[in-house]
């Protein structure tokens, strides 16, 4: 009758035991793995995608030109303002030609002087080409050296009134004024802004680098801070052979891009920036940037749980890449994994 008391304890502290167990087991896996529910899972989609070289630029036009009279003076008439459409051979701005008109009538004065003093000279040796002396040649010489001066200085004098004349060059629109009427300037200040906006152009500098990705005819979609809605397409058009050097002490290589047929008002000078398509693929399977690991490896959810698997990779944009091999559309990926996972 004693063998029921013995085996009541031992019962007892086998259900704890197993309790212990159980609840050793569940703890070892609640901390021990990861798991797969808290992980961000992305699919393997088909897309397409480019890759591109963006740099910063602003919009311009096919030509644009800054005026300038090629002698200082002070401006008689400005015959544009901002905004205002010229045509090639239109008349934008005059100096006041009072002086000019002095120093014209002054130089053939002179030139009248000296041309009077030729002559007398020249029918004082008259018949006497076999005799003249040394002094009557040099004073002959000096004379007719005076009268040729003379006569460059009625010619730089008509050419000042031409100097004084600004005329537009090109067709195109006026986007800048910087003097007035009666206000005295000098040959190097620019008093007008002509561009031609028959074309539209995006210029902007790419870094030494990664000009050997962009060619002439290289498609481009260009942005503009004053128009965040839209995009704007376009080709490169031209490279610069030149090298420069940023602010900053980069070399970058200025390309101009044209727009094609862009729906905007120009301004110009608009900031914006330019992403030049380098590479693309069409209906490509893709993943996010940070689904792929050091050494082209992504971690692949199966039915079994996940594994590390070996990619190989094409064109990446800012923040998709092309899977070429290893992944198939549909499969599950983890994003940002962890360098282990159990």
């Amino acid at each position: 009758m004693q063998v029921p008391q013995i085996l009541k304890p031992t019962r007892k502290k086998i259900i704890i035991l197993i309790g212990l167990i159980i609840l050793g087991f569940f703890i070892f896996n609640r901390f021990s793995k990861p798991k797969v529910e808290s992980l961000q899972i992305t699919q393997v989609q088909r897309a397409d995608i480019a890759q591109t070289i963006s740099s910063a630029g602003i919009l311009t036009g096919k030509d644009v030109v800054d005026l300038k009279f090629r002698i200082g003076g002070k401006i008689y008439s400005l015959n544009v303002k901002a905004g205002d459409q010229v045509n090639k051979g239109d008349v934008i701005a005059t100096l006041d030609t009072q002086q000019l008109s002095i120093d014209l009538q002054q130089a053939r004065n002179t030139l009248r002087d000296k041309q009077a003093a030729v002559e007398e000279i020249e029918d004082d040796v008259k018949d006497h080409d076999d005799d003249e002396s040394f002094t009557q040649k040099a004073d002959r010489t000096a004379a007719q050296v005076a009268r040729d001066n003379a006569f460059d200085s009625v010619k730089e004098a008509q050419r000042a009134f031409q100097d004084a004349v600004i005329v537009s060059p090109i067709f195109g629109i006026v986007t800048q004024v910087n003097a007035i009427p009666g206000e005295v300037v000098s040959a190097s200040e620019v008093i007008v802004q002509v561009a031609d906006f028959s074309s539209f152009y995006f210029d902007t500098d790419v870094d030494e680098s990664d000009i050997n990705q962009v060619a002439v005819g290289t498609p481009t979609n260009v942005s503009l801070d004053a128009y965040p809605d839209q995009l704007f397409i376009g080709f490169v058009d031209q490279i610069i052979p030149q090298t420069k050097t940023t602010s900053s002490g980069a070399k970058v290589v200025t390309v101009r891009i044209i727009l094609d047929n862009p729906n905007l008002v120009f301004v110009n000078g608009l900031s914006g920036e330019s992403a030049i398509i380098s590479a693309s693929s069409s209906n490509t399977l893709v993943i996010p940037q940070e689904a792929l690991k050091d050494e082209n490896t992504v971690v692949l959810q199966t039915d079994r749980g996940l594994k590390d698997q070996k990619v190989v990779t094409g064109i990446r944009s800012d923040t998709d890449v092309e899977i070429k091999e290893g992944l198939n559309e549909g499969d599950k990926v983890v994003l940002n994994p962890p360098a282990e996972i159990k």
